[in-house]
């Protein structure tokens, strides 16, 4: 099975899905921040689909992100956006400063599920397989200081995806909400 066939599902329904969780919720609700936790809803899924251009475009395609390429910065503006630029490591009161439109965060996430499916729809079983050196996660997390291509854009793209989707589940359960529909 060619790397874009195997990720085509995971990458339509981790980009879906967001808007299943957040349909009904309220603009304060999607940057609420419980007391003992520094995230919003909206700073989870910025930081998700920010990360996953970032790195899948980066690392793996040596080209510009869609952020970068598609003028999304007028779009969704945050004027402290960390080192690496996708939120990692900002304070409590840098993650409350970022206000964000759900609807323009849902088309950006889309557009980066586009972009990395074309990718993933050009990679053969031998471009897949050819091995990416990870250094950043050498120190917290050895198993990972190389994957394949494939593995990495499972990893970025459906699996931190994920664990951000379910912090954008735990939030709504502080909030006294049902976190996912099932």
């Amino acid at each position: 099975m060619r790397v874009g066939d195997a990720l085509r599902k995971n990458l339509e329904f981790w980009h879906w899905y967001p808007r299943l969780l957040c349909q009904e919720l309220t603009e304060e609700q999607l940057h609420w921040q419980p007391e003992d936790h520094p995230n919003h809803i909206m700073f989870a899924l910025w930081h998700a689909y920010r990360s996953e251009d970032e790195l899948v475009h980066g690392l793996l395609m040596g080209r510009p992100s869609v952020f970068t390429s598609e003028g999304w910065a007028d779009r969704l503006p945050v004027a402290e956006p960390g080192n690496p630029p996708f939120g990692t490591g900002l304070t409590r009161e840098q993650v409350a400063r970022i206000r964000l439109r759900l609807d323009d965060l849902l088309e950006y996430a889309e557009a980066v599920r586009r972009s990395i499916q074309s990718f993933a729809d050009g990679l053969g079983e031998e471009e897949g397989a050819a091995e990416v050196p990870l250094p950043f996660f050498e120190r917290v997390y050895p198993m990972l200081d190389k994957l394949s291509r494939a593995e990495v854009l499972w990893f970025f793209c459906v699996g931190h995806t994920a664990e951000h989707l379910g912090e954008v589940q735990y939030i709504k359960g502080l909030m006294g909400m049902k976190g996912a529909p099932l």
